[in-house]
């Protein structure tokens, strides 16, 4: 046995390439789940930039911490895996180096790692959460600088609700305002309308000056009602903005846990009693664990490599799914031990190292114990005795004969290998990052873990749709630069195949692939994106069922809606219950009519009412009062749909239509780019495949880890782009549609490109 530096360079260059990938991608794929979570603050155009590059920034070494073992995983399963179906592992046992020799220069690598995952953890984890908190109420006090936003409707102000059709937030003037207030124990309501009107702010007060004001009192006593409408000039309403509590969190030297260093937490935890001391011991235990988790996978991947006979790269990223869903089980059971104190908090922080450490040296010494290759060997043997139906045609030859001797049929099935494995390894990433997250809410109440596994399931749609376009994208590259390093692009070429008809079955999978994915955002997405959003609150609110939503608010070109939720129906955005309807004149201030219905529902052309109503005549001061046995309002679109908001929670028709129906610019913004972000989810496999097929096919005489550089840098280019210019979209830089589609364009073009470029 014997020692070797060039074996170890070469072993560690053999690793280095996948680790880096793999580094790369799941941190972007990460730090995009993140990044989420504080996308109004990404896309304010109110927000100081200073304060966006801040967050980016503080969200980038939690992000790396957690993705730095997931990726020393990949790349050492990845690359000893690559060397021994290559049979270099064959060649250095034969130079005389043992299986300690080969594993050095990986431990030397996870020990590096490690002390730079420690300093992270040490440093930079508790330096980012402070930075993140500090942004957070730095940006509430920006907003609070114009508390009320044309077209949206604002509860904030005690008694009150407050609606502004339209304005200019740079000089703060608004026009056509709407100001709503009950008193239920006086039984009045009060309804004043104003064309002008502006934001005075001093300090902590901000106020709503009204001009030309005219006011709308309905006064009920008994069974009878009385209306008076008067001008009342000019009418101020102060609003609180919590300013000074904000600013008072923000000087504040008092810190949260995940603000601590070690030391600092560590004595945190010895002050506190019960619960709290609990999860601070355990987030001090989860940072070191995390800190040595590298070391431990290094060993981990080597051994277990070591110990299997040749397997294809679709090996190794399917072993690490395994080790790290394994992993991962394993750390959520020893916290959840720990909450519930069946065992200590230190006992269960060990049990993922000692069942790791366990495994390693089952690997690396149970070959004199053949019980795996015994069960191995009976496997073969049972589907070697398995005999098909001579009479029926064998699959390979009836695919070959479709084909006319191409091998469309093997691309297919290596895409869709890659595809799906890509794709299983960055939803297990995804689901454990954000498992972690939630734990400890859910791991401290009853039935958290069901609630967490349901909030997972609901999930699931969400994370396919938002990883789908990656692992196409690195599914297309692996299948392309594969066959061309083992010469069967070249084959094919040299038998009078064109490189157009070899891309064709590519191209047709991504196409099929675009429309299941645009299926799967119609039919399933919405449905479920509001199934996990509900779920997510639940559980961040340690078990509590989130409170239905009360009245809500909606307005149109001469409507105002008032209304509650109807708990009764299936879809609760069709039909609604306690309906009131303010109807305006032309001049959009002056009330007309108000319609109360108790229940309603959206059809085709209108709102359907079949209950008993009122309907209210104002004119010229005077009222009239009518009874209603049913009756319909004609509206070509449906205004309950502002109950739901968020464009994740809408299809393409929902969401065109609550653009068309928003007043507010930010939110015409929003659902605009969500629109044409839907739009283009039938078509981005495709485009992906255009280009990224014929980029392949260029780096087949390039060196291993050019390729792989290359690729990360083509995916990267592509994400880069891609976002930027869905902000430029968000702040009205761009147009929602130029924004989306232009840089799928240019890499369409891009494609097209490489394509002219391709020796055929």
């Amino acid at each position: 046995m014997r020692f070797s530096w060039k074996i170890s360079k070469y072993l560690i260059g053999a690793i280095l390439p996948y680790f880096i990938f793999a580094w790369l991608l799941l941190s972007v794929i990460l730090f995009v789940q993140q990044a989420s979570r504080f996308s109004d603050i990404f896309f304010s155009v109110n927000i100081p930039t200073n304060l966006v590059w801040q967050l980016t920034l503080a969200l980038v070494p939690n992000v790396i911490a957690f993705t730095c073992p997931m990726a020393v995983l990949v790349g050492v399963i990845i690359g000893l895996t690559k060397m021994q179906g290559d049979s270099e592992l064959v060649a250095i046992r034969a130079a005389g180096v043992g299986n300690f020799q080969i594993t050095a220069p990986v431990l030397v690598l996870g020990i590096l790692l490690s002390v730079f995952a420690f300093f992270i953890n040490l440093k930079g984890v508790p330096l980012a959460a402070g930075i993140v908190r500090q942004v957070a109420l730095q940006t509430a006090i920006y907003k609070l600088e114009s508390p009320i936003e044309p077209g949206i409707f604002n509860t904030e102000v005690a008694g009150y609700t407050i609606y502004i059709k339209d304005g200019d937030v740079t000089d703060g003037s608004w026009k056509n305002i709407f100001v709503y207030n009950e008193d239920e124990k006086a039984g009045t309501l009060r309804l004043i309308t104003s064309t002008n009107g502006r934001i005075d702010s001093t300090d902590e007060l901000s106020e709503l000056v009204l001009e030309n004001a005219v006011a709308s009192t309905f006064t009920k006593t008994g069974t009878a009602e009385t209306f008076v409408s008067e001008s009342i000039g000019e009418v101020r309403y102060a609003i609180k903005t919590r300013r000074g509590e904000l600013i008072q969190k923000l000087s504040s030297t008092e810190l949260t846990p995940d603000e601590l260093g070690l030391s600092q937490l560590s004595a945190y935890a010895q002050s506190k009693d019960g619960k709290e001391r609990t999860e601070a011991q355990i987030l001090w235990q989860r940072r070191i664990i995390l800190s040595i988790t590298p070391l431990i996978f290094c060993l981990l991947g080597t051994a277990l490599i070591l110990r299997f006979s040749r397997r294809g790269r679709g090996f190794g990223i399917f072993v690490s799914l395994l080790s790290l869903i394994g992993y991962y089980l394993l750390a959520f059971l020893g916290e959840q031990l720990a909450r519930t104190e069946r065992i200590s908090v230190f006992m269960g922080s060990l049990i993922p190292v000692v069942f790791s450490f366990a495994a390693i040296m089952w690997f690396n010494f149970s070959g004199k114990i053949d019980f795996a290759g015994s069960l191995a060997e009976l496997g073969r043997e049972l589907v070697s005795k398995i005999k098909f139906n001579p009479g029926k045609a064998q699959t390979s030859n009836f695919f070959v004969d479709l084909t006319t001797g191409l091998r469309d049929f093997d691309l297919v099935l290596n895409l869709l290998k890659f595809y799906l494995l890509t794709l299983g390894f960055l939803s297990a990433v995804f689901t454990i990052f954000t498992a972690f997250e939630l734990w400890k809410f859910a791991g401290t109440v009853d039935g958290g873990i069901v609630l967490l596994i349901k909030y997972l399931f609901f999930l699931l749609p969400f994370i396919y749709i938002q990883l789908a376009p990656s692992s196409a994208m690195v599914a297309v590259l692996a299948t392309y630069v594969i066959k061309s390093r083992q010469n069967e692009i070249v084959t094919w070429t040299s038998a009078g195949q064109s490189v157009y008809r070899l891309l064709l079955p590519c191209l047709l999978a991504m196409i099929v692939l675009g429309i299941f994915n645009w299926q799967l955002q119609e039919r399933v997405l919405p449905l479920a994106n509001i199934r996990q959003d509900e779920l997510r609150q639940q559980i961040r609110s340690r078990g509590v069922a989130a409170a239905r939503p009360g009245k809500l608010w909606v307005a149109n070109d001469k409507r105002i809606y008032s209304f509650e939720l109807d708990e009764v129906a299936s879809d609760n955005a069709k039909a609604v219950q306690n309906l009131t309807v303010y109807e305006f004149a032309d001049d959009k201030t002056r009330l007309q009519a108000v319609y109360r219905i108790p229940r309603a529902v959206w059809e085709q052309n209108g709102i359907v009412f079949t209950d008993p109503s009122d309907k209210i005549l104002i004119n010229g001061g005077t009222i009239t009062s009518q009874k209603l046995n049913g009756g319909e309002l004609a509206e070509n679109s449906n205004p309950f749909l502002e109950a739901r908001k968020k464009p994740s929670h809408l299809n393409i028709a929902e969401t065109r239509q609550q653009l068309e129906n928003s007043e507010s610019e930010i939110e015409k913004r929003t659902f605009g780019v969500a629109l044409e972000k839907k739009n283009t989810t039938a078509f981005l496999p495709f485009i992906i495949a255009l280009f990224t097929a014929p980029f392949a096919l260029s780096l087949s005489r390039k060196g291993k880890v050019v390729t792989i550089g290359y690729a990360v840098g083509l995916w990267l280019l592509f994400m880069g782009i891609t976002s930027t210019f869905d902000q430029f979209g968000l702040n009205g830089f761009l147009s929602p549609a130029f924004a989306v589609w232009s840089p799928l364009m240019l890499f369409a073009m891009l494609g097209v490109y490489l394509l002219s470029k391709v020796k055929t």
